[in-house]
């Protein structure tokens, strides 16, 4: 359905934001907001990630009065899993509609994770479902794909399992029925999908793009030759900067919802370069601070490296071990490194990631000499072709599995960081690990340079205000807060340990 309207019954969780002046605020229900008596304009973020959406109220300072979130649904389709847009769609509009009540909403910017894309008619109609990036893609176009796809050198996209490659999906359904693919006449990135359906407006954005999609050559800043040679480069709409406004919100949208005509919908862009593009614009506050390496974490952990050049770490920069270039804002490229850190968490702890955990346990689990072993996802990840492992656990509770798991995610994402950058930048940790004290705590311990957490809850929905606000407003500096190590001497020894293990498995 392309815009449909229809009610569904959704259950939203919502999160408590703290308001500036002090006072809680949830995104159902409560007192009066900053925004609505004074009557400023607002920026609405709805970010569409893998397992979870969320839709948030951002003001121009940086201030998040609102959050719900909602599981990300999900169709079976007879050829692979897909997103359900229509539900996620009519939650959006719901929320919309319950949020327009309280928010003078002038703006709304769209993020999204950057494996998946939308096939349009000539007349604008979704002509199949939006493939999951975790479906399979059969073996004989799987193979045939990773004949004609470009080389790393090219593209600096890693050949990564089921359609994490974007251009892996696009190869697959163009080829498995050409008849069908001939209707395509537009392929839409996924946050720009969002775009579209909000606003009615066709456009391409870089960051979605150039994230391991195979689609892109960072190096000359165009379409990589596979899509120039397959014809799918001119199928994708016209490229616009992530901050600009798309146009303004479908008519009849505008109306359902009760919002104003006016309100303006936003390019919007991947989400990780969302976190990446919040630390930028501090650094362009002060040009003196060094720019940080970022480790993002949620269900992926990325770690981006802006302002060091690809050249500069090429003999680390890997492919197999899932390094990759991301493009930035500007269309810059990003050294990275990737892993599902928030996937393997849950496995090693059998579902129980919320345990509390505290650094004693850490550090009793340590010193226990029990190990978590790498790969515990076939997704990609430092340690390709490996078979997850425990070993060494001898007082399995709940507790010291959560404690072995972020030993085992700090232990992966301090190894992506030491292929992309050197060990002496400062680390920004961002996303919902900033707030675990005792991973922080692991990361400070085996790095040599600062580690900073970002305090905000969500620099992915920061960083998409102040691209929504950047047109006309300097986005504000965010507080970044120093970690400080303890145990160093323990947990240094103690990854010595680890990488030994795996030379000796």
């Amino acid at each position: 359905m392309r815009n449909s309207l229809r009610d569904v019954s959704v259950s939203p969780v919502t999160e408590t934001v703290p308001s500036a002046d002090g006072y809680a605020m949830t995104g159902v229900s409560g007192g009066h907001t900053r925004a609505a008596v004074t009557g400023e304009g607002v920026c609405v973020v709805f970010d569409v990630g893998k397992t979870n959406a969320k839709l948030s109220v951002i003001d121009a300072e940086g201030q998040i009065l609102s959050r719900t979130t909602f599981k990300t649904p999900h169709l079976h389709t007879r050829l692979y899993a897909a997103f359900d847009v229509d539900t996620l769609f009519a939650w959006c509009l719901s929320e919309l509609k319950r949020l327009s009540q309280r928010y003078r909403i002038e703006r709304i910017i769209p993020v999204a994770h950057g494996a998946g894309c939308a096939f349009l008619s000539a007349d604008e109609q979704l002509l199949q479902p939006i493939q999951d990036y975790e479906a399979s893609i059969p073996l004989p176009y799987e193979r045939a794909y990773q004949r004609v796809r470009p080389a790393f050198e090219e593209t600096l996209s890693p050949l990564l399992p089921n359609g994490l490659n974007l251009g892996a999906q696009i190869f697959w359904h163009a080829r498995r029925d050409p008849k069908f693919f001939e209707r395509v006449r537009y392929i839409l990135s996924y946050a720009q999908y969002w775009t579209w359906r909000l606003s009615g407006v066709l456009c391409s954005e870089v960051t979605s793009l150039g994230c391991h999609t195979d689609l892109w050559n960072p190096t000359q800043g165009t379409f990589s030759s596979l899509a120039v040679s397959e014809g799918w480069a001119e199928r994708f709409a016209p490229l616009r900067s992530a901050w600009e406004k798309a146009g303004p919100l479908r008519p009849e949208i505008a109306e359902a919802v009760g919002l104003s005509p006016d309100c303006q919908v936003h390019v919007g862009l991947h989400d990780s370069n969302a976190a990446l593009a919040l630390v930028i614009a501090r650094h362009q506050h002060d040009e003196a601070a060094v720019l940080p390496v970022i480790l993002t974490t949620g269900t992926w952990y990325v770690a981006m490296a802006p302002g060091i050049a690809p050249a500069a770490v090429s003999d680390s920069l890997r492919p197999d071990r899932d390094c990759l270039v991301n493009i930035d804002v500007y269309g810059r490229a990003v050294p990275c490194a990737r892993f599902m850190g928030g996937r393997a968490l849950e496995l090693i702890t059998n579902g129980h990631v919320d345990v509390p955990v505290t650094l004693d346990t850490v550090l009793e689990v340590i010193g226990s000499g029990a190990m978590a072993l790498p790969s515990f996802v076939d997704a990609g990840g430092p340690f390709p072709g490996r078979r997850g492992e425990i070993v060494g656990l001898e007082t399995d509770t709940p507790q010291t599995r959560a404690a072995l798991g972020l030993i085992y995610v700090a232990l992966i994402a301090v190894t992506s960081l030491d292929m992309i950058a050197p060990a002496d930048r400062p680390l920004l940790i961002e996303g919902p690990a900033a707030h675990n004290a005792a991973f922080c705590t692991l990361l400070a311990a085996m790095r040599d340079a600062p580690v900073l957490v970002c305090e905000t809850s969500s620099g992915v929905t920061r960083g998409a205000g102040a691209m929504a606000f950047f047109s006309d407003h300097v986005p504000p500096v965010p507080a970044y807060k120093p970690v400080e190590p303890q145990g160093v001497e323990a947990i240094r020894a103690y990854r010595a340990a680890w990488l030994k293990a795996m030379e000796n498995d």
